[in-house]
């Protein structure tokens, strides 16, 4: 019976999301696969995400200008965050050129992402223009002001659940792959953004402890 009540997951799940694609006119490939099960997936714990929040805000931060890259890594240094930076984020901080500057202001998708499964930010709007972190209160960001980030990072969230943030997962994995389809076929994709796509996939699959990578090897596979 529980194989059969798994199969009833896999299957409704994907259909949601197909059904979605339809309404918003997206190419579909109904060959593609189900994700994950809730009963296959580990979700990364309240702390770790708000680690994970915190340190992309940081960095944010300084690929906006706000900061500079010596201050941001003395204030990690200084929280005792800097060990929880990855070989790439430390890359980016010591030698902050302008390319990874840019690279890194997509990152506010993820952060948007991850401030959702911890129940910060109510939506995931539809990816077609990029999220604001402004409308995130200030009292509910890790990092501004005088305000320790070790506070952020300590307080007990209650994460979404497996079935909404899975359902997330589903339906972006389905985005994906049709911006990589109309990639390849030299067509442009005018629907979605497939920048914000992709950045929300990858912190959905973070999200999901995909095949246990580590932030920095996050594979988005289509």
């Amino acid at each position: 019976m529980p194989h059969i009540s798994t199969k009833k997951e896999e299957l409704s799940r994907k259909e949601r999301s197909e059904e979605i694609l339809k309404k918003e006119g997206i190419k579909i490939n109904f060959n593609l696969p189900h994700i994950e099960t809730e009963k296959e997936t580990t979700l990364r714990t309240s702390e770790e995400i708000a680690t994970r929040v915190t340190i992309l805000a940081i960095t944010n931060l300084v690929a906006f200008d706000s900061i500079d890259a010596e201050e941001a890594i003395g204030y990690l240094e200084d929280c005792n965050l800097w060990q929880y930076t990855t070989p790439n984020e430390k890359d980016f901080l010591q030698h902050p050129t302008e390319d990874k500057k840019f690279q890194e202001t997509w990152k506010c998708e993820c952060i948007w992402v991850l401030l959702w499964a911890l129940q910060i930010v109510d939506t995931l709007p539809f990816p077609n223009e990029l999220c604001d972190l402004n409308d995130v209160p200030a009292e509910n960001y890790p990092v501004g002001g005088d305000k320790d980030p070790n506070d952020f990072i300590n307080t007990p969230y209650n994460i979404r659940s497996k079935s909404e943030i899975l359902d997330a997962n589903d339906l972006y994995y389905r985005y994906h792959w049709a911006c990589v389809d109309a990639r390849i076929n030299h067509l442009e994709m005018t629907t979605v953004d497939p920048g914000i796509v992709y950045e929300r996939h990858y912190a959905l699959n973070w999200l999901i402890t995909y095949m246990n990578q580590e932030w920095d090897d996050i594979s988005c596979d289509t």
